[in-house]
């Protein structure tokens, strides 16, 4: 199922997880925290985790468009559940761990340099989609707000560069140049892996696809940022939506800056943190985070574990 390295990542992050929770529930109004936590309801969390479950879908429908792009045609149904295989590895540094999907792919002929392309496209362009979604911060320009204002201008500015720089061939030219002037065979078997990446991700990146990909990222993300804005109502936070939205897609970011495996800790942090900026109680600073994560990374992660468990359980040369 895992190999013993990625065991030890999943259960050093729940382990974490788990301490840090506790650490910020014990060490704060315990009693209005678990009463904030308590203001949701069985039909709030099937609202709430079905928003999940549809923004999974919707990143799977652009994973599965990337795939066929490359000329491979898998069953939808045993493809979905590869892909949902992936997030049992969610909370490794930059969900590299969901390459996972890549080892159960190979077996129906994908090559690795396809499944690791559509991986890396979709980082790329969830980055610029939590990108649009705080850009409305730098239309409230606030003096305590100028650091996460200059984290998203930089971000722009990088991704900018990034996506036409990578759409051309010249990161291809470059590769190959170093690997027609370097001898370190480690270094070269690596460029050699890039240059393969690169050229396949770069049909990905193309004028012709990257807008589906870019439309479908900003519909999933989106929902997802429509369950945090569904959390803040029913625990009686309710903020204006473009603000939501923006204390949720900067909490993302700042998790994926930090390489904390799933950006835990860093993400709430920086949540709880923007929240109490907007004006709420200290109990709902720390319970929203909390909640938000376990509804959409641990949830993620839950699913990923069933999946796999149900390709273990069914073996085959259809499965595995």
């Amino acid at each position: 199922m895992f190999t013993k390295n990625q065991q030890k990542m999943l259960a050093l992050s729940i382990f974490i997880a788990v301490s840090f929770y506790f650490v910020f529930i014990f060490t704060a109004d315990t009693n209005k925290i678990l009463i904030t936590i308590n203001r949701l309801t069985f039909y709030d969390w099937l609202i709430i985790l079905s928003c999940s479950f549809i923004s999974y879908s919707i990143r799977f429908i652009r994973w599965h468009y990337y795939i066929q792009s490359f000329g491979h045609f898998l069953p939808v149904t045993l493809h979905f559940i590869y892909y949902l295989a992936g997030f049992a590895l969610t909370t490794t540094p930059a969900k590299a761990g969901e390459t996972l999907r890549s080892v159960y792919l190979h077996r129906h002929g994908v090559k690795y340099s396809h499944s690791l392309a559509s991986f890396f496209t979709e980082r790329l362009l969830d980055v610029l989609v939590m990108l649009i979604l705080a850009s409305s911060i730098l239309f409230n320009l606030d003096k305590s707000e100028s650091h996460y204002v200059l984290f998203v201008i930089s971000l722009i500015v990088i991704i900018g560069l990034l996506l036409p720089f990578l759409g051309s061939r010249q990161p291809q030219h470059i590769l190959r140049f170093l690997i027609h002037h370097l001898s370190n065979k480690t270094i070269l078997l690596f460029l050699k892996h890039a240059l393969s990446l690169l050229q396949s991700a770069h049909s990905l990146l193309s004028i012709k696809i990257l807008p589906q990909g870019i439309f479908l990222g900003f519909m999933a993300w989106f929902i997802q940022g429509l369950a945090f804005h569904f959390i803040l109502i029913q625990v009686g936070f309710p903020l204006d939506l473009s603000m939501t939205l923006t204390i949720y897609a900067l909490s993302i970011l700042a998790g994926a800056a930090s390489f904390i495996p799933g950006g835990i800790g860093a993400t709430e942090t920086v949540m709880g943190l923007m929240l109490v900026s907007a004006g709420s109680e200290p109990a709902i600073a720390i319970a929203v985070p909390i909640l938000t994560r376990l509804a959409t990374l641990w949830f993620a992660v839950c699913v990923g574990l069933l999946a796999n468990a149900y390709l273990s359980i069914n073996n085959t040369k259809s499965y595995l």
